[in-house]
């Protein structure tokens, strides 16, 4: 007869007896969090704030070799 004990087969006897971790999630201290730039303002006066950029648009041939490969890759990856 025997008998059939919690846990995975690999742990034995020690997945039993062991101590678990305790997992605890911690939240910041601050309400507010500071950004980058407001944390690089305390430490230098004259860090300056990073501007958005904005994303370039394709020219005609960079459109057109774009669709080719697109073209080529679902040949390549299509069922015959």
């Amino acid at each position: 007869m025997t008998i059939s004990l919690p846990g995975g087969s690999r742990k034995g006897l020690t997945g039993l007896f062991k101590r678990k971790a305790v997992e605890k999630t911690s939240r910041p201290a601050a309400k507010k969090q500071l950004a980058g730039s407001d944390l690089a303002k305390l430490f230098d006066k004259q860090a300056r704030t990073a501007k958005a950029v904005k994303p370039a648009k394709l020219s005609e041939s960079e459109i057109n070799a774009s669709e080719q490969l697109s073209s080529m890759r679902g040949a390549l990856y299509s069922k015959k």
